[in-house]
C-alpha cells in the first residue's frame, strides 16, 4: 500500500487525558512544553489506515472508524497547550468499540499539520 503522508505523532487515548494530574494543566503553557500527549512516534497514512509506530505499532482501519474531529472538546480541551490552542487543534478519531484518540501531527513552534491529516483522511472516507 502506498503511503500518502507520514509524520511525527503526539497521541493519547481517551482514558490517558481523562487521567491526567489536572494541577500540571499550567506547565503546557510554559515555553518549549509540547501539548498533552502520552505517547509520541511516526504516523503513516495510506489508502485504508492510519499506522502509528513508536513504543506500540497501532493500526487503525477506516472500516473501524466512526468519527473524524478536528478540534477541542470538553476532554481535550484548549488548556492542554501552549497559548491555548491558538493555531493549532487536536485530531480526534472515534473508533468502533475502541474508544478515541488525539492526534497531534507534525508539531512544532506552536503549529501542527493537523489540518491537512484532516482534509487528507476526510476525502478517503468520502
Amino acid at each position: 500500500m502506498k503511503t500518502l503522508l507520514s509524520g511525527n505523532v503526539l497521541w493519547a487515548s481517551e482514558l490517558e487525558v481523562q487521567q491526567r494530574t489536572k494541577t500540571n494543566d499550567l506547565s503546557f503553557h510554559i515555553t518549549g512544553v509540547k501539548p498533552f500527549h502520552c505517547h509520541s512516534g511516526e504516523i503513516f497514512l495510506d489508502e485504508r489506515a492510519l499506522r502509528i509506530m513508536g513504543n506500540d505499532v497501532l493500526t487503525f482501519s477506516f472500516d473501524e472508524m466512526r468519527e473524524l474531529y478536528l478540534g477541542f472538546d470538553e476532554i481535550y480541551t484548549p488548556s492542554l497547550s501552549k497559548n491555548f490552542g491558538l493555531f493549532w487543534q487536536p485530531l480526534r478519531l472515534t473508533f468502533t468499540n475502541k474508544g478515541f484518540i488525539y492526534l497531534i501531527i507534525d508539531y512544532n513552534l506552536g503549529f501542527s499539520k493537523n489540518k491537512l491529516w484532516f482534509n487528507t483522511i476526510s476525502e478517503l472516507l468520502s
